[in-house]
């Protein structure tokens, strides 16, 4: 009972510990930020010297915080424990390894605060493996338990001559000895197999700390659970397993102590309408620290293997990031061609490729989808202690089919949430609401454009104002619920407003599709050149407005953004956005009733409320015909021409039609 408490004891300790020294760092080096700057598909390469937004950055700190906190605690433990030899010297490698791995993360970060650029990806990575191959050569040398080759990889052809004795039985441990070829084959095979194993580990660690909360809250989980699992070699067989036990807690109480100080939420700093509750960053010194602690443990413990289904979550970021952005965007940037661009001699971004996301990490697709950040941390947590969870099943079953089972269902998971990035990357335009006889308006959504027991395999992101009148031909019908990428997606939708003269939702199409993927798209040029003329017809003070006058420009940022931090073409226009293109002498021309184009203004509209439906009047005219512009003439324009005149006549007017409407409903509702 002693025993479990003093665990207990230390587990708190490094957690309270580590809280402190978070808190006593971010008061001590409030300055310590990344200067990095990293441009990509949705971070603009903007000058060096542009305004830094200072609110974006936190300081780099919690890392070198609670890794401190874990080696004074590790030491603390040592003596409350009374380690022997062998325990003393498994504990200082195993925070050593600890110090290193955090050494490496922390240069990384000052070159980052310092130079503006981090360590190259070669330095990193071999940093990493350099620190895991001296843990596993100190094991192998001054641990007892180091020069035991184990199953199953003694019992794998070709490896069994290498790494066990002549004579050796299956299933078994296998001392090796100096002088024998399993000495040196077992040596060469620990250190690589240690040096690899941890450097992935850390740097997959290093990945998922893409948000605020995320590695903190996987991190916790998973060690949680490796802690758990090495609790069954604490006995007198296994002198090291209450050092691997110390260990694990120490990792688990440290992101505890860390967590609160880096608190998800929905804040993102592109559009700041929720407060931001974390403070400080773990930045590559911690998340390399903690990756690399866990290696560790799992391995000298002899859980290598079952780490895979304790860290699922890291195995999916960091495979993520590894295929789609090392393999298969450099395999189709050498060998594929894309038919619909061979006759261009425009460069193709890999955003045009058939990725299996729209950016990796994993968690960045789910970003740039427009999920609410902080449910997606929750989500993200969620998953890994099901990973967990899982995985301490297959651990401590006793029985072979509840192992299998459990490996099984971590698959089914693993394969899930992988096969979501390719459902849920692709989008169409389609009518919205889908099951209605009136006119309806044109949306976007993405997923699948199918119901499985009424379960939607689609999410809508925005409703346009162009309805489905603006539909001239049947190719164009056809083109409808069909799965295409966002920037076909965003060009149709721009088209459509454009034919039905709602030229700042149009320019607000055309906008959100970056620079490299509008040039692939000469139409969309061509449009938008033609709206420049169309525009500039219009004049302030016989001075003609055009699109660039318009359009609010972007601050110039600089600095380590996230992907969706800075406009996308995935994020859902808001109507803020096309108000302000509506401003100075367009202000008297933004429509009276507009049909909501993002998710919160539609989530508050009644669906069977016809009246607040009321059509958007086109910009530049008062006296549009929509029915005329959209190249139909016949009754049907005529209803909408009266129905858009009445949406646009005087208070009086509105007032009476509302009241007239009111009491028809009234009176057929009496005579039901």
């Amino acid at each position: 009972m002693n025993f479990i408490l003093w665990l207990l004891i230390i587990f708190a300790a490094c957690a309270v510990a580590s809280l402190a020294l978070c808190g006593l760092a971010m008061v001590l080096f409030p300055k310590f930020r990344s200067g990095e700057h990293k441009p990509g598909t949705h971070r603009p390469d903007m000058p060096a010297g542009g305004r830094e937004i200072k609110t974006i950055e936190l300081p780099l700190v919690g890392g070198p915080a609670f890794t401190l906190a874990i080696v004074g605690i590790g030491v603390w433990a040592g003596y409350v424990f009374q380690l022997n030899k062998d325990q003393w010297t498994m504990l200082l490698i195993g925070l050593g390894a600890t110090f290193g791995f955090a050494l490496i993360g922390f240069l990384d970060d000052w070159n980052k605060v310092y130079s503006k650029e981090g360590l190259s990806e070669r330095v990193k990575f071999g940093g990493l493996f350099l620190v895991s191959a001296t843990a596993a050569v100190l094991y192998f040398f001054l641990v007892s338990t180091g020069q035991e080759s184990y199953s199953f990889y003694k019992d794998l052809p070709i490896l069994n001559t290498l790494l066990s004795n002549p004579g050796c039985a299956a299933d078994t441990i296998c001392r090796v000895h100096p002088g024998q070829l399993a000495f040196y084959g077992w040596l060469i095979f620990l250190v690589l197999m240690t040096g690899f194993v941890g450097s992935f580990t850390s740097a997959a660690v290093d990945f998922s700390d893409g948000l605020d909360g995320l590695a903190g809250g996987l991190v916790f989980s998973a060690s949680l659970a490796l802690g758990i699992v090495v609790t069954g070699l604490i006995d007198p067989r296994h002198p090291l397993g209450i050092v691997f036990e110390i260990l694990a807690l120490l990792c688990a109480g440290s992101t505890l102590g860390y967590l609160p100080w880096n608190w998800p939420s929905s804040w993102a700093a592109r559009h700041r309408t929720a407060k931001r509750s974390a403070k400080i960053y773990m930045g590559d010194c911690g998340a390399l620290a903690l990756g690399g602690m866990m290696a560790i443990i799992a391995i000298f413990s002899r859980n290598e293997l079952l780490l895979l289904l304790l860290g699922g979550a890291f195995v999916l970021e960091g495979l993520s990031a590894l295929i789609q952005s090392r393999v298969l965007t450099r395999f189709f940037r050498r060998s594929l061609t894309t038919l619909r661009f061979a006759n261009t001699d425009e460069f193709v971004p890999h955003t045009e490729f058939p990725l299996p996301f729209l950016a990796t990490p994993l968690h960045h697709h789910f970003d740039l989808l427009g999920w609410d950040r902080r449910r997606l941390v929750y989500g993200a947590w969620a998953l890994g202690a099901c990973f967990a969870a899982l995985g301490v099943m297959s651990g401590l079953s006793t029985f072979t089919w509840e192992r299998y089972l459990a490996r099984i269902l971590v698959l089914i998971l693993a394969l899930a949430i992988w096969t979501s990035g390719s459902w849920t990357k692709c989008y169409f335009v389609g009518k919205h609401p889908a099951e209605r006889s009136r006119r309806r308006r044109l949306a976007l959504y993405y997923g699948y454009p199918y119901r499985i027991m009424g379960v939607r395999l689609y999410h809508l992101v925005e409703v346009i104002e162009a309805s489905e009148n603006v539909i001239e031909t049947p190719a164009e019908e056809l083109a409808l619920w069909q799965r295409m990428t966002i920037y076909d997606a965003r060009s149709m939708l721009g088209l459509y407003c454009y034919r039905a003269g709602y030229y700042p939702a149009a320019l607000a199409q055309w906008t959100r599709i970056p620079e490299r993927n509008r040039v692939l798209r000469p139409e969309v040029t061509r449009l938008l050149f033609e709206v420049d003329e169309r525009l500039a017809l219009e004049k302030q003070e016989t001075q003609p407005m055009r699109r660039d006058q318009l359009i609010p420009q972007e601050p110039i940022l600089s600095g380590n953004l996230p992907p969706a931090d800075l406009p996308n073409p995935h994020e859902p226009i808001r109507s803020d956005e096309t108000a302000g293109i509506l401003a100075g002498p367009w202000e008297s021309l933004k429509p009276t009733h507009s049909y909501p184009i993002n998710n919160e203004e539609l989530g508050d509209l009644d669906e069977d409320d016809e009246e607040a439906r009321i059509m958007t009047a086109p910009l530049g005219s008062s006296t549009h015909r929509e029915g005329e512009s959209n190249g139909h003439n016949g009754q049907n324009g005529q209803n909408l021409s009266d129905t858009s005149d009445a949406s646009l006549s005087g208070n009086g007017t509105q007032q009476t039609s509302t009241s007239s409407r009111w009491f028809t409903r009234l009176f057929r509702s009496s005579s039901k």
